[in-house]
């Protein structure tokens, strides 16, 4: 069937929203998707709706054509965060020192100005009994600043 006959059975693509149609696929609902791609904005708002009207998320994703798992990630965004607005994609989130961590920093490099940033970061995990990713990650953070 050509363009003309479908557009005669008033069929037309459920998600318009995407500016690369030739790059889509189609899910097992028969929506289009591009895979890494955010969901457009007027979807993601009408899977807020629809959530808020009473609907159950499998319901709005049979009938957006939505998979389940990406209707209840955007529901679950939309109640811890109040947005409907998808996350960054790639980049790496800033960290942030405590006050707490750059001053045991500055007075360890004060009692030996010599000292090396693998040693300080050692002593500062040591004293600090916190041995999580986040804690090391401030601490190496801001020697690549320091140093």
């Amino acid at each position: 069937m050509d363009m003309s006959g479908a557009n005669s059975l008033n069929m037309r693509p459920l998600f318009s929203g995407y500016p690369f149609q030739g790059q889509g696929r189609v899910n097992q609902l028969g929506g289009v998707f591009i895979n890494g791609r955010p969901l457009p904005n007027h979807i993601r708002l009408k899977i807020v709706e629809m959530a808020a009207s009473g609907v159950r998320p499998c319901v709005i994703s049979r009938q957006l054509r939505v998979s389940h798992g990406c209707v209840s990630k955007i529901l679950n965004r939309y109640q811890e965060t109040g947005s409907i607005r998808p996350g960054v994609i790639g980049g790496s989130k800033p960290k942030v020192a405590t006050p707490e961590v750059e001053a045991r920093i500055e007075e360890m490099k004060k009692m030996n100005p010599g000292i090396f940033s693998w040693e300080i970061r050692e002593k500062l995990i040591k004293v600090m009994f916190d041995t999580s990713e986040n804690k090391q990650g401030i601490i190496c953070e801001m020697f690549r600043h320091i140093n």
